[in-house]
């Protein structure tokens, strides 16, 4: 068992980073922090590892949950890669097809589109990311962690449809696609189980509806005064929101610096 004295689960969008997508040096300042205080922050994005790999060496850490816990590594090391099948990858294909949806197949490496549309080009503009590749049949070349869902409106029509998936409405148009049971909630028990942390209090720092997961199995999970009225309801304190110093006044709060 490692020698720390907690841990500290931080979403990226909404949450660690600011209203720009940046780190702001105040953030910077507090994990460097807690890291002085024998404390672990611990990214858990629904992001994929190479999208925010400058923003994790920015801030100087050194654990990533990524894609909703599918892809996990620690320190250099890979500990958790967790894929969806190509049939159930076809399946989805398929309906977004009759939807006129676009499909993001992710892998820690890359992210490859199905189509190009209006609708995907602005998605990846607001969340501030670098166009990805267009290619439909990318699923069938390499491993796929994450499907991303990118729609004029999301609906259930995939989850009725798919019931191998678990499903994380982020937006009025994206919805995260992860193996059956996936979350970032089941990536952290896997985490602490593996490099044999327990015993020491666990925290969590969210905004959105794929937090709840995260939030349920930490001892105190805290969310943005930006984050969404639902997942408040889970919460055990409301810090500010990200424009606001809420990262650094939640950790004051809990005396973590």
């Amino acid at each position: 068992m490692e020698d720390i004295k907690g841990v500290v689960f931080f979403d990226l969008d909404g949450t660690l980073l600011n209203e720009n997508c940046k780190i702001d040096e105040e953030v910077i300042y507090s994990i460097n922090k807690l890291k002085e205080n024998d404390i672990m922050p611990v990214v858990a994005t629904g992001r994929s590892i190479f999208e925010v790999e400058d923003i994790l060496k920015e801030a100087g850490i050194e654990t990533i949950l990524s894609m909703n816990g599918q892809y996990v590594k620690h320190r250099g090391k890979e500990i958790v890669n967790k894929t969806i099948p190509l049939d159930i990858c076809e399946k989805v294909l398929e309906i977004a097809k009759k939807k006129n949806d676009v499909i993001g197949f992710y892998n820690s490496r890359k992210i490859a589109l199905s189509a190009d549309r209006d609708i995907s080009r602005q998605f990846y503009q607001e969340i501030h990311t670098k166009y990805p590749c267009i290619n439909p049949k990318s699923y069938k070349e390499d491993e796929v962690n994450m499907i991303l869902i990118i729609s004029e409106q999301t609906d259930e029509v995939y989850k009725d449809s798919v019931p191998e998936l678990t499903f994380f409405i982020n937006s009025s148009k994206s919805i995260d696609t992860v193996s059956k049971g996936g979350s970032k909630g089941q990536a952290i028990k896997e985490f602490l189980k593996k490099i044999k942390i327990s015993g020491v209090p666990t925290y969590a720092f969210g905004d959105g509806i794929n937090d709840i997961s995260m939030f349920e199995v930490v001892d105190h999970p805290i969310a943005m005064g930006n984050a969404t009225e639902k997942l408040h309801l889970y919460a055990e304190y409301i810090t500010d929101d990200n424009k606001n110093s809420g990262i650094v006044n939640g950790l004051k709060k809990y005396n973590l610096i």
